[in-house]
């Protein structure tokens, strides 16, 4: 796990998934955001000092460059992760970490659009990380039923709190903490909203 590992962020443009809640919705359309080369792209990546390097979205594995994208980093010697909702079976590529957030009911997405059995059993065997936003028990009881479902391993799931805004986080963080507790889960702040609030580029 490199929770607070210092990284560079790679987002790819569209989302086939679309929750209610999502901060990132700037990144849902494809034609948006700022169009670039591979080649272009890797140089940018080469100039950084982190070796961490985090390909997210958007659904970066529904971008059409992502595969060549992922081996482009390896070839420079970079630690690549990957965030994904984790519904779409991820194609054989040097990633290091996988984090897979799988959507809750109150994400206001289908459960047949957002729970796809063959990727999660796929994720698994990847010894992926599984991320769940959580805002209440109920919330908690589903992750356990999806977990059973999919025979995921606790010591791999993290919960991290509902919200946008730095007062929403810390409202809900206690609960958060005695919910991993109590189901042997770990704990996860969105420590960006906590240190600069809902800000770009962050």
């Amino acid at each position: 796990m490199s929770a607070g590992t210092p990284s560079v962020f790679v987002r790819l443009q569209g989302c086939s998934v679309g929750c209610v809640w999502c901060d990132t919705k700037y990144s849902w359309d494809p034609a948006r955001g700022r169009a670039s080369t591979l080649a272009h792209l890797l140089r940018d990546v080469a100039g950084t000092a982190p070796a961490n390097v985090v390909v997210t979205g958007g659904e970066p594995l529904a971008h059409p460059a992502f595969a060549g994208l992922v081996r482009g980093l390896d070839r420079l010697g970079r630690r690549v992760e990957v965030e994904t909702a984790g519904t779409r079976v991820p194609p054989r590529v040097p990633v290091a970490q996988w984090n897979v957030s799988l959507k809750l009911a109150h994400s206001g997405v289908p459960r047949a659009r957002r729970l796809h059995p063959p990727a999660i059993a796929r994720f698994r065997t990847l010894k992926a990380w599984f991320k769940f936003v959580v805002g209440s028990e109920s919330d908690v009881e589903e992750v356990g039923e999806i977990r059973r479902a999919h025979a995921l391993d606790p010591g791999r799931i993290l919960q991290m709190p509902l919200g946008i805004r730095r007062e929403a986080q810390l409202s809900l963080m206690p609960d958060v903490l005695a919910w991993c507790r109590r189901e042997g889960y770990r704990f996860s702040p969105r420590l960006h909203i906590l240190a600069w609030g809902a800000r770009r580029g962050m």
